[in-house]
Order: structure tokens, then C-alpha cells, then sequence
């Protein structure tokens, strides 16, 4: 639409938020913001020039937008300008400063009145505190003269209420300028949205999978450090990282719907576990009766998230580990020797994702098994579980060693893998290295049903607050405390304790020995 005395409204940004989002991630500015922060997180700077307008926003830092001298050179991971350059005489200089403290890959978002869109200056209805009219090509030629930089959106924004043009430029760390928005686009076009833990979106890459068969250029909207694991998933062309609460928690229905309109094949997967078939705190599927709870929610996790993308359920959950990373593995396997190697997966991420009894089995498993080797691994939390180790060679410590990539390499190479519902056993899910699965909230149909190769662990007779009397196999709740989980003298979760290092020294024992034949 074209600026009119009727349509005119002070909050440009409020347009533009949810169109630019993506780009917001980290620390950065949010330049002559005005009464209106662009996201929460964004520092907003003005110089309070918007008081005559009856504005009274205070700034996070006052001060003229063409002096930005507070800040260093390449502190950024943005700066975002809603209709403000428009108003700084000389722009150029201002592009210059404001592209000093863009860091190399941040992005630098410029959203501002289009010369045919908005009355000119001298104009009826014109803004008098306009020092120019611009068109797109304006502000490239302006920008031809910083360091390098991809030029990554360069609208016109003339629908609805709009009158404005949008351009996003990435800061390169050499000297070109390209204009990657002119590429020929996709054919087809789809935006998973997952921001789970690792095993969460280890699950997803059989979703990426099933989309890439059918033809789809596929985009990842996630988070880190989750979305590490994925990072070189040939399956997906494209990540957009978010940071935690980056797009507040109450506005995500409004930015999912924005850029759902961008994509053919828009599949969300926020929620497709936790939430649906994991019940979260404080919510009413917490208090249901455990039977009830069972069977509303003993469903396959990945077939639902089949079903939620529209794909055949086919699982094909993979981790695509580098060559680099191969080689690796490979020579630290060689490193063990010639005997069979378990690798341990110590906790997951939830309270009660830690089995008691892992000391004993490993001991078991360095008396009967001379040339074994057992590789713990975890995050640098799970180096409490490691103790009383440290003088046996033949058990590895890697936890908070290894990256999730490395560990998630070795497993290629491992002659077993043991542990709770964590993302390492999730990685492995459909490859034939055996596998040994201690369940806690899940059951085997929700996780395991379908993996290759795999023994599944579970307490039979377990009271505790989630199952209640026993009235079912799992309890089917996300746990982030022990409000609803029952906690043994021991630490750890009941459930947990009622495997027994029995039950899980037979199995473990008959894997071991068809390895050694």
C-alpha cells in the first residue's frame, strides 16, 4: 500500500518483528527504537529525539545513532534500524558506524520508508525531519563502500499496511559484496521447527529424511547446542538458530503462522513429545491417573512426527558424522586394542535418566572380559559417575572430553552401546550396533519400537508417583525436578532403581559374548 495521513502509525517495527526474527539472534542493537524494543532482548539506543513526538521510552543507551563509539568493533551479532536512517543526513557515515560493530556473519537489518511507497519530502504529509527519500538501490550503493557482505533480503514491503523497503545484509569476513537473494529459488520448500534436546533432534533427522525423498529444499528453524548434531545432516540445506526465549514464548504461535506462509511444507514439531506424549509440569495431563495417562499417550514418538510432517513412517534416523570425524573415531577405536568396546551413555538430560548399578556391571565386565574396553561418556556433570575409575586403563572417561559429535563418531565403532532414553542411544536408533536401552518415562512403543538391534530394559513392578501402584508400564511425564518423580535413598529415580544389574548383566553378557565369537 502507499502512506496515507489515515494509515500512518508510529510503530513501524511492529510490522517487520516477525519477518525479521530469525536474524536476531545473540547481542545486538536496536537502533532509534522509539517506544517500541524490537525483541526483548535487543539493546535499544535513541537519543530521545521521539519525545517531541510524545514518545517516552526510556533507551538502554542514550545517545545519537551516528556516534556508536560505546561500543567495539565487531561486538555485535546484529543491528537492527527501523525508519530512522532516513532521518541522519549523512547516512553514509552512519552505515559505516553501524557496520563496525556488525561481527563477521552478523547481520546488519535495515527497514525503512520506500520513495514511492511515501510522501517525499516538500510533500503533503511528508515527515519534515526527513533528510532523504531512498529507493533499495539507494542504500546498496551506500553500502558498496564497507568490507564484504551478502546482501540477504531486499524487499519492497508494500502490502497490508505497509510502505517500506527491507534489507538484510550478513557481514562477510573478506572483501565481496553478493547478492544471494537474486539465487534461483527451490522448487519446493519446507521448514521443520525443532528446538528439543540432542535426541529430540536426532529424531528429526528422519523427518529431514522423509522430506528430502520427496523433493523438498529443507530448512531447520533450531537451537544450540542441540542442533550440533544435525549440523552436517546432508538432508537439511539450510539452519536458522534461536537462541533460548529469543522470540518470547507467548509470541511463538504469532511468528510460526508469519513464516509458515514462506514455505510450501511448514512442519512443526514443537511439542510433538514433550507436551503431547511426555506430560509437562503443571499442566493437566500431569495429574491424570497413570493409567489414564497411559493410554492416551502410548503412541510411537517418531510415527507421530511422521504423521505431523505428512510422511510415510519410515524410520531413518540418522547421525551424518564428518570424514574428519570418522578418522577420528576410528583411530581412537584402534586406540582400545582388539577386545570388544561398550560405550556408556552415563545420564540424559532429565533428573531420572541415571541407572545405580553401572559400576557393577562395568566390574563384571572387566572380570570376565580381559580385552574389553568400557568408554563412558556424558557431559562434564556426568565426571561424578566416572569416579572410582580413574586407576582402571580399561575404562575411558571421556565425559565433558568429547564433544556430542565425537561420541556420537565413536558409536560407529562400538561393539554395544548402553544407556538411558539420552540422545547418544537415540543416535543410534536405526543403526545394527547393539543396543541396550534402560526406559524411565517412556515405554518401548513410544521410543524403541522400532529400532534395530536393540534390548530394551524396563521395571515391571515400579510404585512410585508417575505409575502410581503400578497401574502402568511408564509414567509418560517430562521431569525437570523430582516434584513428580520418586527419588531413592540412592539419587536416582525409582524406576531406574527397579532394573536390577542383574537383568542388565545377562543381556549385556550375551551381547558381549556373540562378539567375542
Amino acid at each position: 500500500m502507499v502512506w496515507s495521513v489515515h494509515n500512518s502509525q508510529c510503530n513501524e517495527s511492529k510490522k517487520i518483528v516477525w519477518e525479521v526474527a530469525p536474524y536476531l539472534a545473540g547481542r545486538g542493537l536496536d537502533l532509534g527504537a522509539g517506544d517500541f524494543r524490537i525483541l526483548p532482548h535487543a539493546i535499544t539506543v535513541d537519543n530521545m529525539h521521539h519525545a517531541m513526538f510524545g514518545f517516552n521510552q526510556k533507551p538502554d543507551v542514550m545517545c545519537d545513532v551516528e556516534d556508536l563509539s560505546l561500543f567495539g568493533s565487531q561486538s555485535m551479532d546484529f543491528v537492527y534500524s527501523s525508519h530512522t536512517l532516513e532521518h541522519i543526513l549523512d547516512y553514509k557515515s552512519a552505515l559505516k558506524e553501524w557496520w563496525r560493530i556488525v561481527k563477521v556473519k552478523g547481520y546488519l537489518i535495515l527497514y525503512l520508508p520506500h520513495k514511492d511507497l511515501y510522501p517525499n519530502m516538500g510533500e503533503n504529509g511528508s515527515n519534515p525531519d526527513h533528510k532523504h527519500d531512498f529507493v533499495n538501490q539507494d542504500i546498496i550503493d551506500a553500502m558498496m563502500e564497507v568490507s564484504g557482505w551478502d546482501l540477504i533480503e531486499n524487499q519492497v514491503r508494500d502490502e497490508d499496511e505497509e510502505y517500506s523497503m527491507l534489507l538484510i545484509f550478513q557481514k562477510r569476513g573478506d572483501k565481496r559484496h553478493t547478492c544471494p537473494y537474486e539465487d534461483e529459488k527451490p522448487a519446493k520448500t519446507a521448514c521443520v521447527v525443532r528446538y528439543g534436546a540432542f535426541g529430540d533432534l536426532m529424531q528429526a533427522s528422519s523427518v529431514f529424511a522423509g522430506l528430502k525423498d520427496q523433493g523438498y529444499h529443507v530448512t531447520l528453524f533450531g537451537s544450540n547446542p542441540q542442533a550440533e548434531v544435525v549440523k552436517h545432516d546432508p538432508n537439511i540445506d539450510k539452519i536458522v538458530l534461536f537462541d533460548r526465549d529469543q522470540v518470547p514464548n507467548a509470541d511463538l504461535v504469532s511468528f510460526w503462522q508469519w513464516q509458515k506462509k514462506k514455505y510450501d511444507k511448514f512442519v512443526n514439531l514443537s511439542e510433538s513429545v514433550e507436551g503431547t506424549l511426555l506430560a509437562m509440569p503443571g499442566r493437566t495431563l500431569t495429574y491424570f491417573p497413570p493409567a489414564a495417562r497411559h493410554t492416551l499417550m502410548n503412541f510411537n514418538y517418531l510415527e507421530l512426527q511422521h504423521a505431523l510432517a505428512g510422511l510415510p513412517h519410515n524410520p531413518q534416523i540418522r547421525f551424518y558424522a564428518t570424514q574428519e570425524e570418522l578418522r577420528w573415531a576410528e583411530k581412537a577405536r584402534e586406540k582400545c586394542g582388539p577386545g570388544p568396546v561398550v560405550v556408556w551413555a552415563l545420564a540424559g538430560s532429565s533428573v531420572h535418566k541415571t541407572w545405580p548399578y553401572i559400576d557393577s556391571v562395568i566390574a563384571s565386565i572387566m572380570l570376565k572380559y580381559p580385552t574389553a574396553r568400557v568408554v563412558l561418556t556424558g557431559n562434564e556433570a556426568c565426571q561424578i559417575l566416572e569416579q572410582g575409575w580413574e586407576n582402571e586403563p580399561r575404562v575411558i572417561r571421556t565425559s565433558g572430553k568429547w564433544t556430542i559429535r565425537q561420541t556420537l563418531a565413536f558409536q560407529n565403532y562400538a561393539d554395544l552401546i548402553v544407556g538411558p532414553e539420552t540422545g547418544t542411544l537415540n543416535a543410534a536408533a536405526c543403526s545394527p550396533v547393539p543396543k541396550v536401552v534402560l526406559l524411565s518415562h517412556s515405554t518401548h512403543d513410544n521410543l524403541t519400537r522400532d529400532w534395530k538391534n536393540t534390548t530394551v530394559l524396563h521395571a515391571k513392578d515400579t510404585k512410585c508417583k508417575g505409575r502410581g501402584e503400578n497401574e502402568a508400564p511408564a509414567c509418560h511425564m517430562m521431569h525437570y525436578n523430582w516434584d513428580n518423580c520418586t527419588r531413592t535413598e540412592d539419587g536416582v529415580a525409582q524406576c531406574q532403581a527397579d532394573i536390577s544389574a542383574q537383568t542388565a548383566w545377562i543381556q549385556i553378557e550375551k551381547i558381549l559374548d556373540k562378539a567375542l565369537k
